[in-house]
């Protein structure tokens, strides 16, 4: 296949963001966490917008779960630069344990934690950004808890 200098898809990240924040609703109003998502500029993203909404929904729903009943989760968009925006997601829980960032990443692996959930969802979600020349990172959240931060290639 010849390179065009064309990214594979093209997504909307406000519509992206949209769908994610609908599709988390029923979840955040059922342990009532709020969910604040910055303005988000029309931006067009080389990630197609239902992929980067998988991704989103789950770094958001896992933010609701793991995250303080009542509590907030905060999605931020960063134009970083001229190439690439990113986007955090913030919990207000008790955070991840240094140990276990990385493995988190690996298909199956899970932190510590008394919520569900298979190991398999952020595999799916660092898969996915980096075969689209983007990254996800974890780190400490300004709140408490654990901050995602994607980086998606702009348009």
């Amino acid at each position: 296949m010849r390179d065009t200098g064309r990214p594979a898809a093209i997504g909307s990240l406000p519509r992206a963001l949209e769908a994610a924040h609908d599709a988390c609703a029923a979840n955040a109003a059922a342990r009532q966490v709020g969910i604040v998502v910055d303005d988000v500029p029309a931006l067009e993203i080389a990630i197609d917008t239902d992929r980067l909404t998988l991704v989103l929904v789950n770094l958001i729903d896992n933010a609701i779960k793991h995250g303080r009943p009542g509590g907030g989760v905060f999605v931020g968009v960063d134009i970083a630069d001229h190439r690439f925006v990113r986007i955090t997601v913030d919990d207000d829980g008790p955070g991840i344990a240094t140990a276990d960032r990385e493995h988190i990443f690996a298909l199956g692996e899970r932190a510590t934690t008394a919520a569900n959930g298979s190991g398999i969802g952020l595999a799916l979600v660092r898969l996915m950004l980096e075969r689209t020349g983007g990254r996800v990172d974890l780190v400490d959240s300004p709140l408490g808890g654990a901050r995602f931060s994607i980086t998606v290639p702009r348009v």
